[in-house]
């Protein structure tokens, strides 16, 4: 017997003692032995059928006792759907670090349909599944912070929408979603709202509470799934104060002596159409045409010191008898009252 033909006797019978599959034994094509494995895992599991999204597939691949193989070890891929980065169903490479570790990318076509990907080594072999395709809306979810707002004011509640789809994922970013109310409005001061998800699949909208009390349903929209939540609009017992409406003027006393020094203080309280007291700072101006305010004017600017509307200023006499007219007025609205100055 010569002595290559030897050679390749003793390499088969080595390769036996060693449990390896006989083809591809002793070559640098990348050997698997029996008792080891590949591990498939694909992110993500689902693409769309658009002709361009890819899921990246990652084979572990290991010999017996759960080494790495080699590196160079061939590891051939297949797939029955889509195409890999050389455009072909079949895509051949190698081991190249010591993990045995290798991924490639499936690219999806434009059909729709599950896609078994084949990864073979040697001997073994494992395959995985990719579904290609439109993933749909599943759920949407609502949230309304707060859930109850006062009316005849500018209240507002938060709508938030959270938006899956149908593997429990964020859907895309730019995904279109309608809001709608029965009660109040929205930022657009209208009571149906368009807008688009965010990267995290999340929707905003804000709803004003309006004039009109009950409970506002709002339902949210997004690929023909809705979820609905609820929101109180209730009676504002602390209406936001609108502008001066009327000026209610009092004094105490009404009647002072006509000797220079003494006074009188007058009191004037601001009130928006609804009767609410309008806002602190709101500009008040007293005016006389006899006897003199604090400054030693006839004339004494000031604003609402409170929530309460309230106005002050103190009228001294003068030394001329008579009835002091005192006007006091805030924008376009005034009022007047009398004092007696009279003689002693």
């Amino acid at each position: 017997m010569n002595q290559r033909k030897w050679m390749w006797i003793t390499g088969v019978l080595c390769c036996m003692a060693w449990g390896m599959t006989f083809s591809g034994c002793g070559s640098s094509g990348g050997l698997v032995e029996i008792g080891g494995g590949i591990t498939l895992s694909a992110d993500p599991t689902v693409i769309a059928a658009d002709g361009k999204s890819a899921s990246v597939i990652t084979a572990t691949i290991t010999s017996t006792g759960g080494t790495a193989v080699p590196i160079g070890t061939e590891v051939n891929f297949s797939t029955d759907l889509g195409r890999f980065s050389n455009g072909a169903t079949a895509f051949t490479t190698t081991i190249g670090n010591s993990t045995g570790t290798i991924t490639v990318s499936l690219i999806a076509g434009t059909v729709e349909g599950t896609a078994t990907v084949k990864c073979s080594a040697g001997g073994a072999s494992q395959t995985i599944q990719i579904y290609i395709g439109n993933v749909a809306i599943s759920t949407v979810t609502l949230n309304a912070s707060p859930n109850s707002i006062a009316a005849s004011g500018v209240q507002s509640a938060s709508i938030t929408a959270t938006i899956k789809d149908t593997l429990g994922k964020a859907v895309k970013a730019g995904t279109s979603v309608s809001f709608r109310t029965t009660l109040g409005f929205f930022s657009n001061k209208s009571q149906v709202y368009g807008t688009q998800t965010d990267s995290n699949g999340i929707a905003y909208a804000t709803l004003f509470a309006g004039d009109t009390t009950g409970i506002a349903e709002i339902t949210c929209t997004a690929g023909g799934v809705s979820s609905v939540t609820y929101v109180e609009i209730t009676v504002n017992t602390k209406p936001t104060p609108g502008e001066v409406s009327n000026i209610a003027l009092s004094a105490s006393p009404l009647s002072i002596k006509a000797d220079g020094i003494s006074s009188s203080t007058i009191t004037a309280i601001l009130t928006d159409s609804n009767g609410t007291a309008v806002a602190m700072g709101t500009p008040v101006t007293f005016a006389t045409n006899l006897g003199s305010f604090s400054n030693a004017a006839k004339t004494f600017s000031t604003t609402t010191s409170g929530t309460d509307g309230k106005a002050t200023a103190t009228l001294f006499a003068g030394t001329t008898p008579g009835n002091a007219k005192i006007t006091a007025s805030s924008g376009s609205v005034s009022s007047i009252i009398y004092i007696e100055f009279k003689s002693f």
